[in-house]
């Protein structure tokens, strides 16, 4: 599918070229940026160093920031000064870095040694701590997640955690972190380690689906949506809803082809989730959720294999890094 064929398409407003498979986007609190870790290539064991940044206004890229190896996940703080980016390394070299970009400059202001293999970043609300999950690899996967103070840039805590965690999503009503357990290649579930930000304890595990991938919490805290990616062998095809007053899975929630990333609109009432697909047919679509019914309301075409989406703060637009495509598909949710 050409960038041409692509804007064709009534729902997707631009579509803009960054570099080497994409994993991930995250905004800036005001809307005007979009970060994007360019992971590079894991089959080839050619991983990248760059994250992208894009006008929102213009859909360019207006700047390339050089940072560690195999960058796969980021995140913006809330007052949108600094942009905390995991370098994962490669399956041959694990990484073990989080570089700190200053986005006045977009240049990068701190290196901070971390785990093996950190996957998942989250920001506490006041921005005080970043939250960094240490997946490790497939013959020894971690279980650790280390805790960053934004002050000084250093590891101020360590928590124990499942096997293998990756996605981590941290709400400002419920006081806790939400991080999934990818677990071992032969685990038939995955968990959810949830984790009491004020005493850095877990105080809740709760079983998935096999190998979740990704993890978004409504607006209002009640729920978390998380992605059950499965292997890149055998794909899933499920989104675990958890009630985070009883840390219980209310529903299961069958979507496309190896769901990977996940959002929830800002007004709580839509939860949109790319599907990656797995490595014999790599996914294509978006499932559009609808959380009062819990119910998928349409499938809509994005680019080839898409793995990260961010949406703005008004509602309007998503921003998916297609892994496959090398570009970043701008959805018009409004035309959904």
């Amino acid at each position: 599918m050409t960038e041409t064929e692509q804007i064709d398409v009534p729902h997707i407003a631009a579509t803009i070229p960054v570099g080497e498979g994409p994993s991930a986007v995250a905004l800036t609190p005001d809307g005007t940026r979009a970060y994007v870790t360019n992971y590079g290539r894991w089959a080839t064991h050619s991983p990248g160093d760059t994250v992208s940044v894009i006008d929102t206004a213009t859909h360019e890229v207006v700047a390339t920031v050089k940072v560690g190896v195999g960058p796969t996940a980021l995140e913006v703080v809330p007052d949108g000064s600094r942009v905390y980016v995991v370098n994962y390394g490669s399956g041959k070299e694990p990484g073990n870095t989080v570089s700190v970009i200053d986005t006045a400059t977009n240049t990068v202001t701190a290196t901070i040694e971390v785990g093996n293999s950190p996957d998942g970043v989250a920001v506490t609300p006041d921005g005080r701590r970043v939250y960094i999950s240490e997946l490790g690899s497939e013959a020894n996967p971690g279980n650790t997640m280390s805790v960053i103070d934004t002050a000084t840039d250093e590891v101020v805590d360590t928590v124990d955690v499942g096997a293998a965690p990756g996605a981590v999503a941290i709400h400002e009503k419920g006081g806790h972190a939400y991080v999934v357990n990818y677990g071992r290649e032969t685990d038939t579930e995955g968990t959810v380690s949830v984790i009491d930000i004020a005493t850095n304890k877990v105080a809740a595990t709760v079983t998935v689906g096999k190998s979740p991938g990704a993890v978004a919490i409504t607006p209002d805290g009640a729920y978390a949506y998380v992605a059950d990616h499965g292997s890149f062998s055998d794909p899933g095809n499920t989104v675990s809803v958890i009630d985070t007053r009883t840390r219980t899975v209310a529903s299961v929630i069958t979507v496309g082809s190896g769901p990977g990333g996940v959002a929830i609109a800002p007004d709580g009432s839509r939860a949109y989730v790319v599907n990656m697909g797995g490595n014999k047919a790599p996914g294509r679509t978006m499932s559009v959720i609808d959380t009062a019914t819990r119910t998928v309301l349409k499938t809509v075409p994005v680019e080839r294999t898409p793995a990260g989406i961010a949406v703005s703060a008004d509602g309007r637009r998503a921003y998916i890094a297609n892994y496959g495509a090398n570009i970043v598909s701008v959805v018009d949710l409004e035309q959904l």
